[in-house]
């Protein structure tokens, strides 16, 4: 998981190597030490302030990684001084006049233009007050109710598909037979552990944690909150086989409070309002820029792709 994150970490951080190699020569300045030169590479220079605006500029969880992985900063520190070397030979072997490597370079100008377009003209004119926040959780209450759920185990007799009656009676009464060892108090855990034909819960001893509804088959489901907590069911009969389900606890559905969703509601909202300007805006600027799209050749291409289709 952490070589994962290191992975992840490293292909967000590569586009900003490949912008800041392609900068050019820049005096640094002193900012209470914060535009001292970090690294040099040929003509190519990183600060310390870019090199912390850019990490400041990643996804959450890839800054968290940061924070959590000081020897992060040194590994991407070491990427940037690798992709300008590269970047410099790439210049001196004129790749960057390269039709294809052209293009490339524009739709990544475009990408960050547009990121910056929208941080300037979108995100930064959003604000949502606390009092917006507040008359949203009130009028909309009902969003924010935790459903009731119940944590049960369950033992399963496989029965194969299309199998005949005769293997769903021997299924049902297999079941039967184990249900008995666990109403004499033979512990039902242990009795998944032997019994159960579910690969996915049988080494935790038949637990399936909490669950709520619909989230399960009907069938199963219907039975295990007609449960009391501690009570075996008699065998459920589902697509898999049979079932017996023993109910571990209920958790009642409970209204969340005001000051656990209130963060929730804040990011919806901030959501939302984006989503208005940033549909004005591009209406007027589809009106600005004139703008042809032919879908038809989207299907051409699909076909061409699939000579199979349709047939």
């Amino acid at each position: 998981m952490k070589n994962r994150i290191n992975s992840i970490f490293l292909a967000g951080f590569a586009t900003f190597c490949l912008l800041c190699a392609n900068c050019p020569t820049v005096e640094a300045k002193n900012d209470k030490g914060t535009d001292k030169i970090l690294a040099e590479v040929g003509g190519y220079k990183l600060t310390l302030k870019e090199f912390n605006e850019q990490i400041a500029s990643l996804p959450p969880q890839l800054q968290m990684a940061v924070a959590r992985n000081p020897q992060l900063k040194e590994q991407l520190l070491e990427r940037w001084v690798q992709l300008s070397l590269m970047a410099k030979e790439a210049r001196k072997q004129g790749l960057q006049d390269k039709p294809a490597v052209k293009k490339r370079i524009q739709d990544m100008t475009n990408a960050l233009l547009a990121q910056e377009f929208m941080r300037e003209n979108i995100e930064a004119k959003v604000n949502v007050t606390d009092k917006e926040i507040k008359d949203y959780y009130e009028k909309h209450k009902s969003e924010f109710v935790e459903p009731a759920q119940v944590r049960a185990r369950h033992i399963l007799v496989k029965v194969p598909p299309n199998a005949d009656k005769k293997a769903w009676a021997e299924a049902k009464k297999k079941a039967e037979m184990i249900r008995a060892k666990a109403l004499k108090g033979e512990d039902f855990a242990k009795l998944a552990k032997e019994y159960s034909d579910d690969p996915g819960s049988k080494g935790r001893g038949g637990d399936l944690g909490y669950f709520q509804k619909g989230r399960m088959v009907p069938e199963f489901e219907k039975a295990a909150f007609a449960l009391k907590v501690g009570q075996i069911s008699q065998p459920v009969k589902t697509t898999f086989g049979y079932h017996l389900i023993k109910l571990e606890d209920k958790k009642p559905s409970k209204q969340e409070s005001f000051k656990d969703v209130q963060q929730r509601i804040r990011q919806k909202l901030t959501r939302e309002k984006q989503r208005k300007i940033r549909e004005e805006i591009i209406s007027k600027l589809e009106k600005k820029y004139p703008v042809k799209l032919h879908k038809d050749l989207l299907e051409t291409s699909a076909s061409a792709s699939n000579p199979h289709r349709g047939k």
